[in-house]
């Protein structure tokens, strides 16, 4: 579902990884993991597509990494706390990206469905910018989720999440087995959740498969 082929970024001199094999079948969960500047959220934007490799080539289900095909696979979750459009409220986030993936009945009842899912309902009516970051986290995870992804891309989403609220984000993962997940984490109670963890930086050939759950 994923792949990366001798894949580098750096920025300018810095080289931030590089000479990366991977590939994450379906269904598999692969965390990433490493200090601050290791190049997780990097990583992730490149599979995600925002952010061009150096060298190499991702691609997402055989689409290149960032092409329309690949992004109507992708749904991602970077700085959850901070990506959502705070003048709307958490609901009307929600809807914003329901809409660009489907139908209007499909996303008010698609909306409405994650709400319940992750709890979002109680405080779906608030503007974001007056929610708390735990909130603000929540609905981006919720907004990923959107629309039946085949990949999720996660940077640090139980970071800013209570312990109720982390349970009912790996719920919500156990309930899409097919759902190919990439996660940054500094939680070592996340790394169980994954069948594979990657240290960044990283410069190796990784191969990860689903395994039961």
């Amino acid at each position: 579902m994923l792949r990366l082929d001798g894949a580098g970024r750096a920025f300018g001199r810095r080289p931030i990884f590089s000479g990366l094999d991977l590939e994450v079948a379906s269904g598999a969960r692969l965390l990433l993991a490493g200090g601050n500047g290791a190049g997780k959220t990097t990583l992730l934007r490149c599979l995600a597509g925002t952010l061009a490799l150096s060298t190499g080539r991702a691609t997402v289900a055989g689409h290149p990494a960032g092409s329309l095909a690949a992004r109507r696979l992708v749904g991602v979750a970077l700085a959850p706390e901070q990506t959502l459009c705070g003048g709307l409220s958490g609901h009307d986030n929600l809807m914003l990206v329901a809409r660009m993936r489907l139908p209007r009945r499909q996303a008010t009842a698609a909306v409405a469905r994650i709400e319940d899912e992750l709890a979002i309902s109680e405080y779906a009516s608030v503007p974001a910018n007056r929610c708390s970051a735990g909130m603000r986290a929540r609905i981006s995870v919720a907004r990923a989720l959107l629309g039946d992804p085949s990949v999720l891309l996660l940077d640090e989403p139980c970071r800013s999440l209570d312990t109720t609220a982390r349970m009912l984000l790996w719920a919500a993962l156990d309930r899409r087995p097919g759902l190919t997940c990439v996660i940054a984490s500094h939680l070592a109670e996340d790394r169980p959740r994954c069948d594979h963890v990657l240290a960044m930086p990283a410069r190796e050939t990784v191969s990860v498969a689903a395994q039961p759950r």
